[in-house]
């Protein structure tokens, strides 16, 4: 039988099920303190923001450009807002997430790994800072391209050029953030089981994939289809009550929404689970294979034969055979029985 990735991952998934109530807990943390830090520090933010009653009758009067002038205003006060309240807000937000990051990204490796594990504490941290430090080096890259590409090309003269380049340096740049971004969330795996520091881990970590590509890339595939076909199905679900209710059942249409949305994230987070596992997998040495043959009909089979009786061993010389044994002699004299 053939070997296949996300039967070994699910194999290691199956040594801790439960590993995938620690994967919704730490991240369902984060992704609550997140949206709530943001809704009361913007919300404080922005009561002291107005818009007057011209600018909510434009917007009544759906005219894109009027939306967009808005949106523009809109998004100053946001800038501004960030500005005031960022240098509070990120820093915990980043110290929460890599809190959050270290403790329970460890604690699922360690119930998923064969072997006793050994966690190298301060390397996991590292990395997971990394990680924050390779994302905001990633938006700094593309507003930097974006201020470069605006003083290089006129807006008003080539506004299609100016938008395809900074789609391309978007692109580029999603692609570099996303590829060092992987390799340093395979890495948590070596510092989390073996005890490895950042370098080792980050070098056996490029190691696995030049030994394992086409099972990186085949699992990579699968695990993308399911994701996206999650996603496709989420979004239908949370489409269809909002076109069959529209505005007249507002608080059943949100429960619904909500209700998928939960839903979406509960299955995306196992998916992301069995990947770790998928990929644990790899690190492991595989278990044979024997293929048993397919057992043949008793019906196909050829008869037994019966046993044979042992036959009688012929006599050597010397040996007296009985009288019974002897043949009468058709040649000699009859006897006289008168």
């Amino acid at each position: 039988m053939a070997r296949s990735p996300l039967r070994d991952g699910w194999r290691v998934l199956k040594r801790a099920p439960a590993c995938v109530l620690t994967e919704i807990a730490w991240r369902w943390i984060f992704g609550v303190a997140f949206w709530a830090t943001l809704y009361y520090g913007f919300r404080e933010y922005f009561a002291t923001v107005e818009i007057t009653n011209a600018e909510y009758a434009a917007m009544r009067s759906l005219q894109p450009y009027t939306w967009v002038a808005i949106t523009g205003r809109i998004m100053g006060a946001f800038i501004e807002g960030l500005h005031i309240i960022g240098p509070i807000i990120i820093p915990a937000l980043v110290i929460l997430w890599i809190a959050l990051a270290t403790i329970g990204r460890a604690a699922t490796i360690r119930a998923l790994s064969e072997t006793d594990p050994h966690t190298n504490w301060p390397a996991s941290v590292a990395l997971n800072f990394f990680r924050v430090v390779l994302l905001a080096a990633a938006l700094l890259a593309y507003f930097g391209c974006g201020i470069l590409i605006d003083t290089m090309v006129d807006p008003t003269q080539h506004l299609g050029a100016l938008v395809l380049l900074a789609a391309l340096t978007l692109v580029v740049i999603v692609f570099i953030w996303g590829m060092l971004n992987w390799f340093l969330s395979l890495a948590p795996i070596f510092t989390g089981r073996d005890g490895a520091g950042v370098g080792r881990a980050l070098s056996e970590s490029v190691d696995l994939y030049r030994a394992r590509a086409n099972a990186f890339t085949s699992s990579g595939f699968a695990f993308g289809i399911m994701r996206t076909v999650l996603a496709i199905v989420a979004t239908v679900l949370s489409l269809l009550p909002i076109a069959q209710f529209g505005g007249m059942h507002v608080r059943l249409t949100v429960a619904i929404v909500v209700t998928t949305s939960l839903a979406y994230f509960v299955i995306a987070d196992a998916l992301g689970i069995w990947r770790l596992a998928t990929y644990i997998s790899f690190t492991e040495p595989e278990p044979p294979v024997t293929a048993s043959p397919d057992p043949i009909p008793s019906i196909l089979l050829p008869p037994e034969p019966s046993p044979a009786a042992p036959e009688p061993e012929p006599p050597t010389i010397g040996d007296e055979l009985p009288l019974s044994a002897v043949p009468p002699d058709s040649t000699g004299p009859e006897p006289n029985n008168q």
